[in-house]
């Protein structure tokens, strides 16, 4: 017969019960059996293998004579802890312990174990309450194991009851609560335990150490940090390896470089641990050289880099822009046969997607098949994002669905940031279609890109609907709704969105009142801005930056206060930056103050020579004056210090394909028809009362977001509303044009410029002529 430790070893091994005739229960036909070889393919939850011993022809229990049942279920039972056979909470038996079967302190640790590790808290509780019942002797390694259990699934009260509860505490104990507060994040409460040791007279051990220097690296509590350090000292355990490495990394993440690379020479033993663990400190803050040096220094010394250690050099060289040094590290990897493993190689095509590589990062992909994670996938598309190539993320993103990759929340963050930077509302619905199905909808993060990406693609109502569902929106979901109000123009709903923020006891960010600014710039409520600019610092401590200074002179501006809003970039805390200032160069075009435009155009360009948007205003302007010779200097001042402007680009949406236009465009097989309609429309308007300022007549006219739109009037016919986007800022005569034009269609025009969304209607605009 076999041994219990054979029972869970051999797979072949079925157990078996003797017949009893004119029985059709199926658990007691002839030698019915249970091959453990089922458990390897398919998970088989406890309850059958205890309903098959309740349900067999000889109820055994603990007084029969055979004395090893108890032993063939508990390692059953074990071997299906060990092997991961526990399918979900519901599996606890709800009759073991049943028949006078009795439980040992062996099986019951291993089962915890699991609970631990698979934060099964349910099927923890169930077996606490068994324990209780079944009466096992609670000693010091149950209920640690009970501890360990509680913590790690987070419910911290039910830890702390039972370590008051034990009557004798050793240092496992005090660890496993220490490890649960740092895990749930509560590292005051772990540092205050943590000072009751003494009292209690528990000496730390080298992992008590090392998981509390692991709460100060998070928290940087390099105070704490440092009298952790000393007690090691004088607890002489400096000399654990493992000690050693948590202080190099504690005083890493706290940004001690030196103190870290003081205590790394010390070091009297030196691991790759070591190694990796300096290394990283000096990448995370940035000195790349530094990090790939001591990479050279660390083979040097003996010690050979790990698949952690290849990872940081690879990121490292991404980060310092270096692509022929990251090859060098790829040839590495390979030869020590790393490259298709998970954790590098998805650093690899990170390395690649971030440097521009596309076709590199994807034949890494490729080679890596079915062990490229979702991670890996994940890599390949933020590098298309970064790279600004938003229709190859969204061709990745499909590629990865049609591989069978599992998308996570960031996955579905960035390819809406994708969908955010072409944008596409057709495929940011597709996206959210996916989320929905996937039960991602209501995620926090996922959820205030999706509001983003509804707001880029000029679609606020959906954005209304997104943030309405989320119950759990925290304060960027929040901030994302307020931007979406101020960019398409309705300003009371943003300054409303901002007052329930209170209400809700959300507290305001940087970015909240960047937005909120922003919507009192669009809409001309230069006295609520004042005010919600000088309550930044007063009320809230949030100094204000750069973007809230240059909205202030924004909204100054534009409401055509231009002295003000130089008298307030002149007193600034701050030497003012070029963003400051071109704001008021902007108000001055709007409001033909060509004096003061000068003087402004001087200070962008002393702080930044090459911007082709001074040249351009200024040329603009002294056309307008009638100053031609002036104007005509700026554009050879264009040619000689060879500054370029971006040309204004403009595309459209239709069957999830982008067209995209230019000033006086030809490319596009549709341009006859799209110039024919233009010219019909351009008549219908001038009869409504629109004309074409005479001096803008051979340009102006044909501006690209003109030819968009007419091409949109042509091909989108059902929709009742049609949507452009453009790369500049929509010229007075263009904003004209939409106005007029939307009296004689039946269409809402939505029109997306690097500032805001224009929504135009009957003859209005969303944003009251105002921009």
């Amino acid at each position: 017969m076999a041994s219990p430790s054979e029972l869970c070893l051999n797979t072949n091994f079925s157990i078996s019960f003797p017949s009893t005739s004119g029985v059709k229960d199926p658990f007691k036909l002839k030698n019915f059996s249970l091959p453990l070889t089922s458990m390897a393919s398919e998970p088989i939850p406890s309850k059958v293998v205890c309903t098959l011993f309740d349900r067999s022809p000889k109820r055994i229990s603990v007084s029969t004579t055979d004395p090893n049942f108890t032993g063939y279920v508990n390692d059953v039972e074990k071997g299906m802890v060990k092997n991961g056979f526990f399918t979900s909470n519901d599996d606890v038996p709800a009759t073991f312990g049943s028949s006078g079967r009795l439980l040992d302190r062996h099986f019951v640790i291993g089962v915890l174990k699991f609970c631990s590790n698979e934060r099964c808290i349910e099927l923890g509780r169930r077996y606490h309450a068994l324990i209780i019942k079944s009466g096992v002797n609670v000693d010091q390694f149950v209920g640690t194991s009970l501890v360990d259990m509680y913590a790690k699934c987070g419910d911290m009260g039910s830890a702390i009851r039972l370590v008051i509860q034990m009557p004798c505490l050793d240092v496992a104990t005090c660890n496993c609560l220490i490890s649960g507060y740092t895990k749930n994040r509560l590292f005051d409460e772990a540092f205050s335990f943590f000072m009751k040791f003494d009292g209690m007279g528990i000496r730390p051990n080298h992992y008590t150490y090392t998981t509390m220097l692991a709460v100060c690296g998070s928290f940087s509590a390099i105070d704490k940090g440092k009298q952790l350090h000393a007690q090691i000292v004088k607890m002489q355990y400096l000399s654990e390896t493992a000690v050693g490495n948590a202080l190099l990394t504690m005083y890493s993440k706290c940004g001690m470089m030196e103190d870290a690379e003081s205590l790394f020479n010390s070091l009297v033993k030196r691991n790759v641990v070591s190694w990796s663990a300096i290394i990283n400190g000096f990448k995370h803050h940035r000195d790349f050289e530094k990090a790939l040096r001591l990479i050279c220094l660390m083979r040097e010394d003996g010690i050979d880099p790990n698949e952690y250690t290849f990872s940081i050099a690879l990121s490292s060289c991404a980060s310092m822009k270096n692509l022929d040094i990251g090859c060098m590290f790829h040839a590495q990897v390979l030869k020590k046969g790393m490259a298709l493993g998970d954790f590098v190689g998805t650093t690899i095509v990170d390395m690649y997607s971030g440097l521009g590589e596309a076709g590199d990062a994807e034949k890494q992909l490729k080679e890596m098949g079915k062990s490229a994670s979702s991670a890996s996938w994940n890599a390949h598309i933020a590098g298309f994002v970064h790279n600004e190539k938003a229709e190859e993320a969204i061709g990745a993103f499909v590629d990865m669905v049609k591989n069978d990759k599992a998308c996570d929340e960031f996955t579905y963050s960035i390819i809406l940031k994708a969908c955010s930077s072409l944008p596409s509302l057709a495929t940011c619905e597709q996206i959210h279609s996916r989320m929905i199905k996937a039960k991602f909808e209501s995620n926090m993060h996922v959820g205030s890109s999706l509001i983003e990406a509804y707001n880029k693609c000029g679609s606020v109502e959906d954005a209304e609907r997104v943030f309405s569902k989320n119950s759990s929106a925290d304060v960027v979901s929040w901030n994302s709704m307020i931007k979406a109000y101020s960019q398409n123009g309705h300003p009371t709903k943003a300054l409303a969105l901002f007052q329930k923020m209170f209400e809700e006891g959300i507290r305001p960010t940087n970015s909240t009142f960047l937005a909120v600014l922003s919507a009192c710039s669009h809409s001309g409520l230069v006295q609520e801005g004042q005010k919600l600019f000088e309550s930044m610092a007063r009320e809230y401590n949030i100094p204000p930056e750069e973007t809230h200074y240059s909205c202030m002179v924004d909204l100054l501006g534009r409401a055509g206060q231009l002295e003000n809003a130089l008298d307030f970039i002149k007193n600034l805390p701050i030497k003012p930056t070029a963003p400051i200032w071109r704001p008021l160069l902007a108000a001055c075009r709007c409001h033909n103050n060509l004096q003061m435009a000068e003087f402004i155009a001087k200070q962008i360009l002393e702080l930044d020579p090459n911007d082709a948007t001074v040249y351009v205003t200024l040329s603009n302007m002294y056309t307008e004056a009638g100053q031609c010779t002036d104007a005509e200097k700026q554009r050879k001042l264009m040619t000689v210090k060879d500054v370029a402007k971006e040309p204004g680009c403009s595309w459209i949406e239709m069957n999830n394909k982008i067209y995209r236009f230019f000033s006086h465009d030809k490319s596009c097989p549709e341009m006859p028809r799209v110039y024919q309609k233009l010219k019909q429309v351009m008549q219908q308007i001038e009869n409504k009362g629109y004309t074409l300022n005479a001096k803008e007549d051979n340009v102006a006219l044909y501006h690209s977001e003109k030819l968009a739109v007419c091409f949109g009037l042509i091909n989108l016919t059902a929709r009742k509303r049609i949507r452009v986007f453009k790369n500049l800022r929509v010229c007075p005569d263009c904003h004209s044009f939409m106005n007029y034009l939307s009296t004689i269609v039946d269409k809402e025009i939505v029109l997306r410029d690097n500032y805001r969304f224009h929504h135009f209607k009957q003859g209005c605009c969303s944003c009251g002529d105002f921009w």
